[in-house]
């Protein structure tokens, strides 16, 4: 598709070049739009890279039935997969209260659903893009298993496990010999495993490289280093005005911007109350890697093999706007995944990460129109990569004029 020349007016400007905003890139140009995606980041680092590197369609949301008992101590606790470092924070005790009513079993049923169908779509456009990008994408149809070690953590799983089938996801249920018949890497405190096969692994560096590529090939522009302090209306259209002074233009804009969403969102007339969840990985080289991506249901930790490294990613830490490395939760990581990889103990180190993710009370992500013009795509949480592609095409399906699905009125900025 050769480069459009087109009018400033008549591009979309796609703020956040992160996987949603690339995604949405994408789909838009494919679709026969100018697109202009401006990103805060350096060039080539995309804001997605750190993801754990699963696709999990039909993943539940956070907030669910299973939290509120164990809340209080999962938050107090710098080890637990879940910290609130006691702060004064007013947006935050509005958002914690919020959460709580979202871990309502009527709601939660409700908002797993929605998840379930923009998971759906999603899934069936990844077979389309890895057709598209081919190999050097990562994209991996190889299914996702989750883990156990306990009773408790067995029933967890048989309850979610329900609902997913009833929702129309494919699953097979192994226990704990069958899994390591199959994957000998798995330790013998696994009691067992669900085995998800619409699951599939990515290295979220490369796909967001690849992406950015197929993009420019199109005929799309991404900038890099663009810092967009406000936009406002301007004739008909849309500004944004960047720490720099300069000001693009364009007829239409949606805001991809992640954690740093929130005040840009209130300029095209949109609230939305997200917090800055902290979550970590640490990279490893490991003979005998597992030979699937996994989540480990007690620690609530992701496993991903990728090429020669193995990824462990998880923790949810809402400390506020921060990047600062917290020894004890690295700690907590590797302790959760060594127990069920016990190759993991003395592995070489190779990576340490820590990112934002945008999370909303409701554990749904908000994807929908602001003022005449915008539109908004944000709040995934650490469902980003997975839900990128359906979130694209509910945002080109809007802006064209086409029709939207009854429940994505439930992801609709309030």
């Amino acid at each position: 598709m050769p480069r459009v020349r087109s009018t400033a007016m008549e591009r979309v400007l796609i703020i956040g070049g992160g996987i949603v905003g690339l995604t949405t890139a994408h789909t838009l140009r494919r679709r026969g739009l100018d697109v202009l995606v401006l990103d805060a980041g350096p060039d080539r680092i995309c804001p997605s890279r750190g993801n754990a590197g699963q696709i999990a369609p039909g993943h539940p949301p956070i907030p669910s039935p299973a939290v509120p008992p164990k809340a209080l101590h999962m938050m107090l606790d710098r080890r637990s997969p879940l910290y609130i470092p006691p702060r004064p924070s007013l947006p935050l005790l509005r958002w914690l209260l919020a959460f709580r009513r979202a871990c309502e079993r009527s709601r939660y049923e409700r908002n797993m659903e929605v998840l379930a169908h923009l998971s759906r779509i999603s899934r069936e456009l990844f077979d389309e893009l890895a057709d598209e990008l081919g190999p050097a994408a990562t994209l991996e149809a190889t299914g996702l298993a989750d883990i156990w070690q306990t009773e408790a953590g067995e029933m967890e799983a048989e309850a979610e496990t329900e609902w997913i089938n009833r929702l129309g996801f494919a699953t097979e249920c192994l226990d704990g010999s069958e899994l390591r018949r199959r994957d000998p890497a798995w330790g013998p405190e696994v009691r067992g495993a669900v085995i998800h096969g619409d699951g599939m692994r990515i290295d979220p560096a490369i796909l967001c490289d690849v992406m950015r590529a197929k993009i420019s090939s199109l005929g799309g522009l991404i900038r890099t280093g663009c810092v967009v302090e406000t936009i406002r209306r301007y004739s008909g259209g849309w500004e944004a005005v960047m720490s720099s002074g300069e000001i693009v233009v364009a007829g239409r804009l949606v805001l991809t911007a992640g954690v740093w969403s929130e005040s840009l969102a209130r300029m095209m007339g949109v609230s939305v109350a997200m917090q800055p969840a902290k979550g970590y990985h640490r990279m490893i080289r490991l003979a005998g890697a597992p030979t699937i991506a996994a989540v480990l249901r007690e620690p609530k930790v992701g496993v991903t093999p990728m090429g020669s490294l193995l990824r462990v990613a998880g923790t949810l830490e809402l400390s506020g706007f921060n990047h600062r490395l917290d020894p004890n939760r690295v700690k907590q990581l590797m302790a959760g995944a060594q127990t069920f990889l016990p190759g993991i103990r003395g592995a070489e180190p190779v990576d340490l990460w820590c990112g934002l993710r945008p999370c909303t009370a409701s554990g749904l992500p908000v994807i929908g129109r602001g003022l005449e013009g915008a539109w908004i795509a944000t709040g995934h949480g650490m469902m980003g990569v997975t839900l990128a592609p359906g979130t694209a095409k509910l945002i080109a399906d809007d802006m064209l004029g086409e029709p939207v699905p009854d429940w994505a009125e439930m992801l609709q900025p309030r």
